[in-house]
């Protein structure tokens, strides 16, 4: 469990082999490409025009599956029988992704042409569409405005104006209707006829001799307004026109969302495309790394050495004119991250990676982390039940989910804890929260300070793995003297400390089977001498490498200052003992809910067991979002503050990171052409 060694290669090759020799690192998937080094009299490739039209053409693609996805959802949707449906592709949960060969991926493009033509068919049917929405859009706004005339039982222009009078046919809101009335009261040569009253905004005709028309000026204050519609048909008949009109537009639109909605059989090989696309663009990105001359170029990249075979015959497998050579890779170099942990410590570098990954030239910090994180998950859990839940959860994960995935991986390492939870569980003697047994560890709700006490010493053994940590990594980096005189005593600080005030925190827990623990007086007392020389120690050297005497004083008080950290790093421990405490409440109340249910008798029974259930697995959920997200702060602030740099950048082979494929069969032998 530690850091592959890697290294790098520089190949020089005729242009001509370049594309064969880039599928060939893609299949042997053991080559990260890297910038080439500047190189007198060659020069470099500007691809990102070309570069810039593959991504045109991967957003195209992408567009049109997210359109033809959301059409034929909404045509199913619509569509209730089973025979009208659509089937809809759709990957199972144990294979998320569509697996295919490298060769398959490589050869794609022979299928560029079709697909393009598909989408541009999909993109000539949406605009269609967007047309006839548009259309569709402007005829119910017509709808609409023609709606308050449909009662109307003339024409408009039926209503003329005279050589005398003014004849204006309005609107009006009802309300203010009675308002009208008195105000053509006040007019002797006004007239007002009521036509359809029935809606919130009244029809309204009135006729007025010409030497009254302010009487509309009067009228407009009320919302008299008139209308602007000119036929000369009935408005109904118009509207049931435009009505026909909108029912020639929705069979439109029905026979156009049909077509697109059945393209959604063609998703799945338009997503392997948007795959190969984007290995185009990786290759165009790889184009502008190079160092070129007119008819060869340089190509660098990194490697895992034990890989070196491996790669060595997949280049020289498809071209034999090439110099290839091998290096190491420098203390001050960079190099791209690839870990190797056994099955069970390899789930746990899914914490470390959502964190940072490790440089490369630091110690890899897994195989400790995964130990702390176990203990703490199980510690924070803390139930036979609740683990053994977890266990069968990782189990499903692991036989059920046929690919590598991040979905895959939590699971894993859920189920992986969930042994932790059920032997800590254990030793509470708690199974869904019920106490099976009087546990080594007694119920936290009678004895919390028990558990808070058991809480901050593990972090303190916690943060001592920490140092040990940065220890190993000056003692990597040549530093031995100040990793001992440093780091060393800082530990020696904590563990005698945590002898030397033992027997008080065994006061504190007021817990009587323990007291067969107590040590004797004189193992406290020589254990806080220790404590105390250490800290003389890690506070005189802590200045140690720093120049100036005046440097080195003032790093010995930042040394002295940094006690207040430490202890501030041992208090956040506490969450451990807080989780623990609230789930183990939250499923003792779940248990007296489920209790009171049940002793109602025959149902009662039958709705406790369902309440037992849901109400269980709420709080199991509720609570593994807790430890997973607060075991990772203590991973990341207590620990990985320690020592853990965190700078690093995950080896990604050349072409592996697809994003809609699942490559079944990465080559590792390949055979000459």
């Amino acid at each position: 469990m530690a850091i592959v060694k890697m290294k790098r290669l520089t190949l020089l090759a005729l242009d001509v082999d370049k594309e064969n020799i880039y599928d060939a690192l893609v299949k042997c998937g053991s080559v990260q490409l890297k910038r080439s080094a500047d190189i007198d009299s060659c020069t470099s490739v500007d691809a990102s025009a070309e570069r810039e039209r593959v991504i045109a053409k991967i957003a195209r693609v992408e567009e049109a599956i997210r359109y033809v996805n959301e059409v034929a959802l909404s045509y199913n949707l619509v569509h209730k029988k089973k025979d009208e449906k659509i089937a809809i592709a759709k990957n199972s949960f144990a294979r998320p992704k569509t697996e295919i060969d490298f060769d398959c991926l490589l050869n794609f493009g022979q299928y560029a042409p079709s697909i393009e033509n598909s989408i541009d068919e999909v993109r000539a049917l949406q605009e269609k569409i967007g047309a006839l929405n548009a259309a569709k859009s402007q005829k119910q706004a017509e709808l609409t405005k023609l709606s308050l005339y449909e009662n109307l039982p003339h024409p408009t222009t039926f209503y003329a104006d005279t050589a005398t009078t003014v004849v204006q046919l309005s609107t009006i809101p009802t309300s203010e209707l009675p308002n009208l009335n008195k105000l053509t009261c006040q007019f002797e040569a006004v007239e007002c006829e009521v036509l359809d009253s029935s809606k919130p905004t009244s029809l309204v005709v009135v006729v007025a001799h010409r030497s009254e028309l302010n009487f509309f000026e009067a009228a407009a204050a009320l919302g008299l307004v008139k209308c602007n519609i000119e036929t000369d048909v009935l408005p109904k008949v118009l509207i049931e026109d435009i009505e026909r009109q909108c029912n020639g537009l929705d069979d439109e639109l029905a026979e156009f969302t049909h077509k697109i909605a059945q393209y959604v059989t063609d998703v799945p090989q338009w997503k392997v495309y948007v795959d190969y696309l984007e290995l185009q663009e990786k290759k165009l990105i790889a184009d502008g790394d190079l160092q070129k001359t007119s008819s060869t170029f340089v190509l660098e990249g990194y490697y895992p050495a034990e890989k070196e075979q491996v790669v060595e015959e997949a280049i020289r497998s498809v071209s034999d004119n090439m110099v290839l050579t091998f290096d190491e890779i420098a203390d001050d170099e960079f190099a791209p991250t690839l870990t190797r942990s056994n099955k069970l410590t390899q789930q746990f570098e899914f914490v470390t990676n959502s964190y940072s990954a490790p440089d490369y030239h630091e110690i890899d910090p897994n195989p400790v982390m995964s130990v702390f994180y176990f203990i703490i998950f199980g510690l924070m859990v803390a139930d036979i039940g609740y683990g053994l839940l977890l266990m069968l959860i990782g189990i499903f994960a692991a036989v059920v989910i046929k690919q590598k995935t991040g979905m895959k991986t939590m699971l894993q390492l859920f189920g992986i804890c969930g042994i932790s939870a059920v032997l800590v569980g254990a030793l509470f003697g708690s199974f869904f929260s019920y106490p099976l047994y009087d546990g080594v560890i007694p119920d936290p709700g009678q004895y919390p300070m028990v558990m808070m006490i058991i809480s901050l010493l593990f972090g303190v053994v916690h943060i001592c793995a920490g140092i040990g940590c940065n220890m190993a990594v000056k003692i990597k980096h040549k530093q031995h003297l100040a990793a001992w005189l440093c780091d060393f005593p800082w530990i020696i600080v904590f563990l005698s400390l945590i002898l030397a005030i033992f027997n008080m925190a065994l006061d504190m827990a007021a817990y009587e089977p323990y007291e067969v623990l107590r040590l004797p007086d004189m193992v406290s007392k020589v254990s806080l001498y220790v404590c105390l020389g250490a800290l003389a120690v890690a506070i005189v050297f802590a200045g140690l490498g720093t120049k100036g005497f005046l440097g080195k004083i003032i790093k010995s008080f930042s040394g002295a200052y940094g006690i207040i950290n430490y202890f501030s790093d041992i208090m956040s421990y506490i969450r451990v003992f807080g989780l623990m405490l609230s789930s183990a409440i939250m499923g003792q109340v779940v248990n007296q809910l489920g209790t009171m249910v049940m002793s109602n008798g025959g149902v009662g029974y039958v709705l406790a067991a369902i309440v037992l259930i849901f109400a269980h697995m709420f709080n199991l959920l509720m609570g593994v979002l807790s430890v997973y997200i607060h075991n990772g702060r203590l991973q990341y602030v207590e620990f990985f503050g320690k020592f853990y740099t965190g700078d690093g950048a995950l080896f990604v082979p050349f072409g592996s990171d697809t994003k809609y494929t699942y490559i079944t069969s990465p080559m590792r032998q390949v055979v000459k052409k």
